[in-house]
């Protein structure tokens, strides 16, 4: 029973869908690796020229033998042998009507496979060397290049197919039957509008027609008015020019009687300006004897201003030593006020020292005589208690003695 109730409980449903899910998601990492392995060395076979000619040659083995990769230059030629060889005994096997190959294309096509890994696993250790086939590399083959576009693609695919579980896979199945139904709901939707839009369309090319015929209409009004209004335009210049006559006419002897009117006015205006004339000449004599009269009193303000200011500076300069003299008493009454207040603080410090000293010899004397009372309850408490104990034995004598 003990064994029994120390075993652990059975995982619940939702414990055994995530161990299963980590279960899925390791192996799709794992087929996901093994696809990123393929892919990065057909990548790195992709920079190698699939018919390199004598420049392309000559500019990739001098380029790799200048950098010190011999292994790799060696193995890149035998790479390219080997394809010549394999082309050439396909080639023959064509030609012979022997289309299911022989055993030297065979062994090739295993030399070749065996080469190709150890051309990526050197590439892989001399990073240099695959720099310069990246450099070197003009034309890349567009075949290769599509296949690990695809074997990319078929990675994801994999990864993303493998790891979903059943259960997210019949999630997105009914997810995709939803959608599904809502885009059938959707066009459903959408040819209904569309019939309606037509509908409304036709209503409104039936609106368009009948506002096209009201607005001829309104032209047709529009170019009678306007045929009305030139009428009237031209009644109304002729009326105006002929107005425009009379008040010239009118203007003309308004003009006249301006004339005579403004000739008295210019008579009347000389004489004014003789009489203002002599009027100025009486007002500037009068100013200039205004004038010489505040210069004076100008000159005498300025002197006793003059005056005043000297006052002024004297009382000036008594104030400021006076104010020195105030301030040197000032600080002297300060120092001397600082003075008498450190003297009441340590008056009061020494005081405080003075019953805190009294309280304290207090509690001591206290104190003692407490413990003085305790080693005298003591002393006498024993000294009765030893008379007790003479006491209890002389009686015990005296009546051994009456037996």
């Amino acid at each position: 029973l003990t064994s029994l109730s120390t075993q652990p409980p059975p995982p619940t449903l939702a414990e055994l869908q995530e161990s299963m899910h980590k279960l899925t998601s390791l192996e799709a990492q794992r087929v996901t690796s093994v696809l990123d392995s393929t892919l990065e060395k057909l990548q790195t076979l992709s920079y190698i020229p699939t018919e390199p000619d004598a420049d392309t040659v000559d500019s990739v083995v001098g380029s790799l033998q200048e950098s010190g990769s011999n292994n790799v230059k060696s193995c890149i030629q035998q790479l390219w042998q080997l394809e010549d060889n394999y082309r050439r005994s396909k080639e023959s096997a064509f030609s012979n009507s022997n289309f299911g190959g022989n055993e030297s294309g065979f062994e090739i096509g295993e030399q070749l496979h065996n080469t190709s890994r150890t051309l990526c696993r050197l590439l892989r250790k001399h990073p240099i060397a695959m720099d310069l086939l990246m450099e070197n590399s003009s034309s890349r083959s567009p075949a290769l290049m599509n296949v690990c576009q695809y074997l990319q693609d078929l990675a994801a695919i994999t990864f993303r197919r493998l790891s979903t579980t059943v259960e997210e896979e019949a999630a997105n199945t009914k997810t995709l039957r939803e959608l599904t139904d809502k885009q059938k709901l959707s066009e459903k939707d959408r040819e209904g509008l569309q019939q309606n839009l037509e509908f409304q369309r036709a209503e409104k090319d039936k609106e368009v027609a009948m506002l096209g015929q009201t607005i001829s209409k309104l032209r047709a009004e529009l170019h009678d008015i306007t045929r009305t209004n030139e009428i009237e335009v031209a009644n109304i210049e002729q009326s105006a020019k002929e107005n425009v006559e009379s008040a010239g006419d009118a203007h003309a002897a308004r003009c006249e009687e301006l004339k005579t009117e403004t000739d008295k006015l210019l008579e009347a205006i000389k004489n004014k300006c003789a009489k203002n004339a002599e009027t100025e000449t009486a007002l500037r004599k009068r100013k200039s004897k205004f004038e010489n009269e505040l210069t004076t009193k100008i000159a005498a303000y300025d002197q006793e201003m003059g005056d005043k200011q000297a006052q002024i500076e004297d009382l000036t300069a008594k104030f400021e030593s006076e104010e020195a003299e105030l301030k040197e008493l000032q600080e002297h009454f300060d120092k001397v006020d600082a003075n008498t207040a450190t003297s009441d603080a340590e008056a009061k410090i020494l005081a405080e020292i003075a019953a805190m000293d009294a309280a304290a010899d207090k509690i001591l004397g206290d104190a003692c005589v407490v413990i003085q009372k305790r080693a005298r309850g003591i002393i006498d408490r024993a000294i009765v208690a030893k008379l007790k104990k003479k006491k209890g034995k002389g009686k015990g004598k005296k009546g051994k003695k009456k037996k």
